[in-house]
């Protein structure tokens, strides 16, 4: 059944202009707004930001300042100096606007993105068939590929999707995004001189991780604890295969309609990343067997740049 942008509401969250932590595009949410009145007429839409960030000129249908929760210290340098990140401003400004939802669907979207098109509203149910046994969301969630690490230092690494774009059943979304703030890590005075940071000392799971293992974990407690950046064995690759062919559709950004900022373009498509063509075979081994998926097609495309690149890039990781 077709969806109409009316059961849509967009969710627009993240900063509105630059600030201390991080550079944002000048006018870029503006442009995200005017996007959204273009792409999808009809759409509601939800600016989600904090306190203390200039709104003035943007014109969504509910704008929601909320309490500002501030980065929160993910680590310590050897010399005891704490690093921030935004962990809770991305938890409050996702779930707060999406709890504001009243239509059926929501789109989740970062401030300084826009959408070129709407390809993903039609795209959200091309893929009908799912496991009943590995289906957590009542249907399917639209994420973008970018930054939807499939290698990490040129290994093989599970529970990294992008956070760029969500599209889905609200219900869906608020199991990703409707989470327990982060408290600030404790420092360790026994550990003085030492990095300390969640799991040190092997790699620090990406951002992207650490969301994905928790609102996982929620789901279902008996999927394992997600323990370093590169936590992998057999069984995790499996159980997050499957978990992707049956609740997610992974897009590329021209096909979801979605337009990123310079920085996040990259001059090819990056060989660590997810692809559609990857989640197609994902489709076709886990849940539609007769679906006309092509190794092939991958190969000639990400395949033959993987071979060449993921051991070079394990390589450095090791001398680095």
């Amino acid at each position: 059944m077709a969806i109409n942008f009316s059961d849509i509401t967009v969710v627009v969250q993240g900063p509105v202009q630059s600030y201390q932590e991080r550079a944002q595009e000048t006018g870029i949410t503006h442009k995200c707004l005017q996007s959204i009145r273009e792409h999808l007429p009809g759409a509601k839409i939800i600016l989600s930001t904090w306190e203390g960030q200039d709104c003035s000129g943007l014109e969504p249908d509910l704008l929601l300042l909320n309490q500002d929760p501030g980065g929160n210290i993910v680590a310590y340098d050897a010399a005891g100096k704490p690093q921030k990140l935004n962990f809770n401003r991305q938890i409050v400004s996702s779930a707060e606007g999406l709890k504001r939802v009243e239509t059926r669907y929501a789109v989740k979207l970062r401030s300084d993105n826009f959408l070129t098109g709407n390809g993903f509203v039609a795209a959200q149910g091309k893929y009908p068939v799912r496991n009943a046994v590995d289906s957590y969301f009542q249907e399917r969630v639209v994420v973008n590929t970018s930054y939807f690490r499939r290698y990490a230092e040129g290994q093989r690494v599970v529970r990294h999707p992008s956070d760029f774009f969500h599209f889905g059943l609200k219900e869906d979304l608020l199991k990703i995004w409707d989470l327990p703030l982060f408290a600030d890590l404790e420092y360790a005075p026994s550990r003085s001189g030492q990095a300390q940071y969640h799991s040190a000392p092997l790699t620090c799971p990406h951002a992207e991780q650490i969301y994905c293992d928790i609102w996982l974990r929620r789901l279902d407690p008996a999927w394992p604890k997600l323990e370093h950046r590169h936590h992998f064995d057999a069984a995790m690759d499996e159980q997050w295969d499957r978990f992707m062919a049956s609740n997610l559709l992974v897009l590329e950004p021209e096909q979801i309609g979605l337009g990123l900022i310079k920085r996040f373009i990259p001059k090819s498509k990056r060989p660590n990343e997810m692809s559609h063509l990857d989640w197609q075979l994902l489709y076709q081994r886990y849940c539609d067997p007769k679906f006309p998926a092509s190794k092939l097609a991958l190969f000639s495309t990400l395949g033959w740049r993987r071979m060449l690149k993921m051991p070079f890039s394990y390589l450095k990781f090791r001398l680095g």
